[in-house]
């Protein structure tokens, strides 16, 4: 089955878009912590903002994603002054994570960030074609992860 080109051409347009509007934002130079730090990264910073005080094993549940990944990443993180281990005064041998005022900031950034992208997505399109947009990505994979 041959792929529908106008689509194909329509789609390369809006990563190109994409592309041009994370440019102008990181352009700003604000988000440097930010900037250096890989998804899984900012996934366990953001979910510690959520659940402060859990440990490696709570946010890889949490996050689908394998302890060993989560474990690598608090290492990074507690090195580069994102996080802290505290031993759990109720359960020594399970060491919590607690953000930092670094990986407080991190988050910050991480949330206006993705104010300013969607914001300048949603510019993309009229208003009133909003809801047939969301209408396809909730029938898309986008939706089902």
């Amino acid at each position: 089955m041959e792929k529908n080109k106008r689509l194909e051409v329509y789609l390369k347009r809006l990563m190109h878009d994409l592309a041009e509007i994370n440019q102008e934002i990181f352009s700003s130079g604000e988000y440097k912590d930010f900037l250096s730090l890989c998804n899984n990264d900012i996934s366990i910073l953001a979910s510690l903002e959520e659940h402060a005080r859990e440990t490696a094993k709570q946010i890889s549940v949490r996050l689908s994603l394998p302890k060993t990944t989560v474990v690598t990443a608090v290492s990074r993180l507690v090195k580069r002054g994102y996080l802290i281990r505290e031993q759990n005064e109720e359960d020594g041998r399970e060491q919590l994570l607690l953000l930092t005022d670094l990986g407080k900031k991190v988050n910050q950034e991480h949330e206006l960030y993705e104010k300013l992208f969607l914001e300048k997505f949603m510019n993309l399109f009229p208003e009133e074609e909003y809801e047939t947009l969301a209408d396809i990505f909730e029938r898309s994979r986008v939706c089902k992860k």
